[in-house]
Order: structure tokens, then sequence, then C-alpha cells
């Protein structure tokens, strides 16, 4: 199950957090084409299918399409794009061409029900082809309100994506709406374009946006941290079991490894290789300049701000 989100900060912790240092903005990301999974009923629009038809003629090999059946389906899809991936050193776009919320995605299984797969157990999947892609996944789909907040609540060892795109909107727009949207956006980026804005104008009065997992992903493990680091609010006393708190945010909830050397002043070390390999640098080098910071100070200021440094 994935993490519980961190509690409301104060203003004061709102003001320590903005003041830290943060990662870049997200730039750089190289595509290759795009995967379409479509996880849709037989008898009822396909928009997936209907995208690769219109791109094929005009891109021929630039998109694939891989139709589901249910649950297990998706997920074998998503492997099939990793092998594609890892094999041909390629870095699909993965488009999940499927009803989704915060929670996840549901279809149509074999026997007609619906079946959902969440986030959180779709994320060690897409992390595994966001590894083949070299920290280069794109992921497009139908709604994305609270759609990044939820992988990177997620992450173990590795980010499942670099960016998301979708409507800024809890439900997905109309299937025409939304097909006249994709079409635009892909023959924008096929043009060398950002896309965004122009594929929005079919969605009045949604507009589709990009939001970098990056700045998540940030966001989440400093608002985390603040939340470990507070007084236990009926004694006022520094918090305890600072190895438990470590292992739940940098190792997704498995602190075997943390917790060896667990302690708040080996903290900001920890934090800065956690960092590192959520966004594969040290496996990749060049994502150093792409997605690095200064997480030590970053830890050290709050652990500072706490008293416990």
């Amino acid at each position: 199950m994935p993490a519980p989100p961190p509690v409301a900060l104060t203003d004061d912790e709102r003001r320590l957090r903005d003041g830290l240092p943060r990662p870049p903005p997200l730039r750089d990301v190289a595509t290759t084409g795009v995967w379409v999974v479509e996880w849709r009923s037989e008898h009822g629009p396909r928009p997936g299918t209907a995208l690769h038809r219109w791109l094929e003629p005009r891109h021929p090999g630039w998109s694939r399409l891989v139709g589901c059946q249910g649950r297990t389906d998706v997920v074998s899809a998503i492997k099939a794009a990793t092998w594609f991936a890892r094999d041909g050193k390629a870095s699909p776009i993965l488009h999940l061409e499927a009803d989704c919320d915060a929670d996840g995605l549901s279809g149509p299984g074999r026997d007609g029900a619906t079946e959902r797969i969440a986030w959180h157990e779709l994320a060690p999947h897409l992390a595994r082809l966001n590894l083949a892609t070299r920290c280069n996944l794109v992921l497009v789909c139908t709604a994305g309100e609270g759609v990044a907040a939820q992988l990177a609540a997620a992450a173990g060892q590795r980010i499942a994506c670099v960016a998301v795109i979708a409507p800024a909107s809890a439900f997905a727009p109309a299937p025409a709406q939304w097909l006249i949207a994709i079409q635009r956006l892909y023959r924008c980026w096929q043009a060398g374009q950002p896309g965004l804005e122009e594929a929005s104008v079919s969605l009045a009065p949604m507009r589709l946006e990009a939001t970098s997992m990056p700045a998540c992903a940030y966001a989440h493990l400093m608002d985390a941290l603040l939340s470990a680091t507070r007084a236990d609010p009926a004694t006022d006393a520094r918090p305890r079991a600072a190895a438990t708190d470590i292992a739940a945010l940098l190792a997704g909830g498995d602190g075997t490894r943390a917790s060896r050397s667990a302690g708040w002043p080996t903290l900001p070390r920890q934090l800065q290789r956690h960092w590192r390999m959520l966004f594969m640098a040290d496996l990749y080098p060049a994502n150093l300049v792409r997605f690095d910071f200064d997480a030590r100070t970053a830890a050290w200021r709050i652990l500072q701000a706490r008293g416990l440094a």
C-alpha cells in the first residue's frame, strides 16, 4: 500500500520549505515514439485505436497499439514496452487509454466485469520501464488530478516516470474531445513544439497540463521530512524512532537498508543518495545535470530548524 500523505504543514513549515534548495526545472526529455495501452470496452469509443490509425499513415512505425482485456493485460503491456525500450534503446511515451482517476485505472475484464488497478500497484512496473528509458518516461493518461502525487508517494528506489501529461481534472473528457486533443498534442510533438496550449483548445474548460515528477517527488519528500521531524505534541519532546522515520522516507516502507545506519545526523547523506537513485544518476551520470539538487543542505536546514542537528 502507498504511504499515507503527510499531514498539512503550518505556515512556518511552508516558509521553511519554500526557502530550501530545489531540483532544476524538468528539461532534456528524450522520446522516440508512443506505446498506446488501450483498456476499453469493444462496444464503446476507442480513442487509442483511432489515435493509432491516425498516426500510422502520418508517421509509420512511430506508434504501437496494445489492446487489453483486464488488469493483467495492462501490466503485461507495460512489461512489453519495457522489453522494447531495453532491447531497442528506445524511450517510448506510455499512453494509457483507460478510465483513470487519482486512485488508479479501470476497464473491462475478460468476463465483462469492471476491474481496477491502483497507481501504487502500477508504480513498480512503470519504474522498470522508466529505468529502461534512462529516466525519460512520459506518461499520458485521461485524467491527471492527483495522479503524479500518488506515483511520487508510491516511489521505491526508482521514480515511475519524469512527467505526467493529462487533463487537469479528476474525470476524463468526452472521447471525441480527448481524441482531438491528443491528435493535436502528438502532431505538435512531431513538429518539435510543446503542444499543450493547442491540445487544450478542444478540452475547454479543461486544460491539458504537464506535471513534473521531480517537482512532485521533491514536495513529497520535503513535506514528509517536515512531518517526521515534528516534536511530539503531547510531550513537546523531540521526535523518537528516527530509524523508522528514515526508513519510511527513503525505502518506500521497507526500511532494511536505511535502518542499518539510522539516526538524524545520517539523514542528509541518505537523502542525497536516495534522490540520485530515484532519478538514476547512480547509473547514468548525465542525469545529475538533469535532476540533481543539494538535498543534503535541504535536510540539514530542516534538522537545524527542529533542533535535531
